[in-house]
């Protein structure tokens, strides 16, 4: 028996996403498709499948995710490693050094 194969455009209209995002996906090997010359084709059965993984990833996303606290940044210590200043001032004194070494070499 014989499938029905949809274009690009075919397929972004039934999920409702732009034509470029089908060809990305294909890249990516998240959907299936056939490429015919300089166009890709797509089984109706990839698209099913794709839906069906879709549904099911979303799914364990929801029952293994649960609930997710989320602090900013204030709220976390500030230790010397993450203090802005230290970390401005250690990358000024490498440059610093470094632009000091290179006047002493093209002096020679």
């Amino acid at each position: 028996m014989i499938e029905n194969f949809f274009t690009t455009e075919q397929v972004a209209n039934i999920l409702q996403v732009h034509p470029f995002t089908i060809l990305k996906f294909i890249r990516e090997g998240k959907l299936q498709g056939v490429k015919l010359g300089r166009v890709y084709r797509i089984k109706e059965s990839a698209v099913q499948k794709f839906l069906e993984d879709r549904s099911v990833t979303s799914q364990l996303r929801a029952t293994e995710g649960g609930e997710q606290h989320f602090s900013s940044p204030a709220a976390q210590p500030v230790s010397d490693k993450n203090r802005p200043s230290a970390t401005i001032h250690a990358h000024y004194s490498v440059d610093q050094k470094n632009s000091e070494e290179k006047q002493q070499y093209f002096q020679l």
